[in-house]
């Protein structure tokens, strides 16, 4: 019975890494997007890239991705939380650092800051990648107290309270532009070729 649960345990434990990281289609080299988010908006933003790239490139949380030696260009997206990347996105770059050094064509940021002045994390990302990624964007994201753990949420009561604004949900995410950046990635893949 020993054995035969622990082979079960193998069996679903690569079950799960092979699922966590789609792989291509047999001989195409493809396109995966891998993201890091804390409450949703940097997966939503990520799935919206996807969708704009007209369902060419495949979607996984920095956290499950596997091996992904078999795709051809990498995405990276991470939420920005206390001016750093979302530690499962820099937990990412520690192990597979050197792989998306050579396959980087995108990255974008979902923060809080207007997007237009979020470019000190767009480098910030880039230097952790060690790479120069074709195109990178900021995009906003949403803040929703429900889902929040109980130290951000008394962290950010106390920030908004200070800074005399007040504490509500929000949601500044834009499909439109989420899509309009994939077609963009999907545009300049095509030129590569």
């Amino acid at each position: 019975m020993k054995i035969i649960s622990i082979a079960l345990l193998v069996v679903l434990g690569c079950g799960l890494a092979v699922f966590a990281a789609p792989a291509p289609a047999e001989g195409q080299k493809g396109v995966v997007i891998v993201y890091a988010s804390l409450y949703g908006s940097t997966a939503k933003t990520a799935e919206w890239i996807a969708e704009g790239m007209a369902g060419k490139a495949a979607v996984v949380s920095a956290a499950e991705a596997g091996d992904l030696g078999g795709y051809d260009k990498i995405v990276l997206g991470s939420g920005i939380y206390n001016n750093k990347l979302h530690a499962d996105m820099a937990a990412f770059l520690e192990k597979q650092g050197a792989l998306v050094k050579d396959k980087l064509i995108a990255l974008f940021v979902v923060c809080g800051a207007p997007p237009d002045q979020a470019g000190p994390y767009l480098e910030m990302f880039a230097e952790k990648c060690r790479a120069k990624p074709l195109l990178a964007r900021a995009f906003n994201g949403w803040m929703k107290k429900e889902l929040l753990s109980a130290e951000d949420y008394k962290g950010l009561e106390a920030y908004y309270k200070g800074a005399g604004y007040p504490f509500e949900n929000y949601d500044q995410t834009d499909k439109a532009k989420c899509l309009e950046f994939g077609k963009e990635i999907l545009a300049r893949l095509g030129e590569m070729k």
